[in-house]
C-alpha cells in the first residue's frame, strides 16, 4: 500500500506537488509525475484522504489499483463528537501547510486508526456495514484490503436478513416497523451513516456537514428510523 496526496494549482488545475509514503517506509516528495508513477508502481493499493473525489481526478492513473479513501470511513467509524483527533470536518489537521508528504502521513495514521476501530466494532455491526457498503465505490477498497490482509474480523455473512440484523443490533433505538430492507436497498451508505450516529451514546454528536452535503438523504433515513409514528 502507498498513501498519497497531491497539491493542485487552482488556476491551471495541474498537479504541482506529489507526496507519497509506502508501507515499507519509503517517502517521495516530488514535482515529477514520472517519479511519482515509478514510486507507486511497486504497490497495488492507493490510500488517501478524499482521494476518490479529489486526487484521482488529476492523477489519471494507468495502473489497476485498489483505492481506499479515509474520508468516508471517518464519520462511519468515529461518529462521536469531537470525532477523530486528526480531523476537522472533512479535512485532515496538519502542522505544515501545503506539504503533501505530511498529508500522506496523516492519511496513513488515520487509516490504521480506522482499521483498529473497525476491529473494535461488534461482530453484528461489522456484518451490517459489510452488507451495506462492500459494493459501493466509497468503501469497496477498504473491504478488499481487510480480506487481502487476512483480517479475521471480516465476518462471514449470517443467514439473517439485513433488516433482521439491524433490528436486533439497534433494538430500542430505532422503530421496529421501519422498512429497513427498502432503505438498505436504495440508500445503503445513508443507512450506514445514520446507524453509526444512532449508536452513539450522547446527545451532542451530529453528522458532519460534508456528509449531509454529499448524502442529503441521511436526514430522511434518520427520520424513517427515529421519527415515524407507528401508533404504539
Amino acid at each position: 500500500m502507498v498513501f498519497v496526496d497531491v497539491e493542485v494549482n487552482p488556476q491551471s488545475y495541474r498537479i504541482e506537488d506529489f507526496g507519497a509514503v509506502r508501507e515499507d517506509g519509503a517517502v517521495l516528495h516530488s514535482g515529477s509525475k514520472c517519479e511519482f508513477a515509478t514510486f507507486i508502481s511497486k504497490c497495488d493499493t492507493l490510500c488517501g484522504h478524499n482521494i476518490i473525489n479529489f486526487d484521482l481526478k488529476y492523477l489519471n492513473l494507468t495502473g489497476n489499483y485498489t483505492i481506499i479513501d479515509t474520508l468516508p470511513l471517518s464519520p462511519l467509524l468515529f461518529p462521536k463528537k469531537p470525532y477523530h483527533n486528526l480531523l476537522k470536518d472533512d479535512k485532515i489537521q496538519v502542522d505544515e501547510l501545503n506539504n503533501p508528504v505530511n498529508d500522506a502521513k496523516k492519511a496513513r495514521d488515520l487509516f490504521y486508526d480506522e482499521v483498529a476501530e473497525w476491529n473494535r466494532l461488534s461482530e453484528k455491526k461489522r456484518e451490517i456495514y459489510c452488507r451495506l457498503l462492500k459494493d459501493t465505490q466509497e468503501f469497496r477498497g477498504f473491504f478488499c484490503y481487510l480480506a487481502a490482509a487476512g483480517n479475521a474480523t471480516v465476518p462471514q455473512f449470517m443467514e439473517q436478513t439485513i433488516g433482521s440484523l439491524i433490528r436486533t443490533e439497534y433494538k430500542g433505538l430505532i422503530c421496529e416497523n421501519a422498512n429497513i430492507e427498502a432503505i438498505a436497498k436504495h440508500y445503503p451508505v445513508e443507512l450506514a451513516y445514520a446507524l453509526s450516529l444512532i449508536g452513539v451514546d450522547d446527545l451532542v454528536s451530529m453528522t458532519p456537514a460534508w456528509v449531509m452535503h454529499s448524502y442529503p438523504k441521511v436526514g430522511n433515513v434518520m427520520s424513517f428510523l427515529k421519527n415515524t409514528p407507528c401508533g404504539k
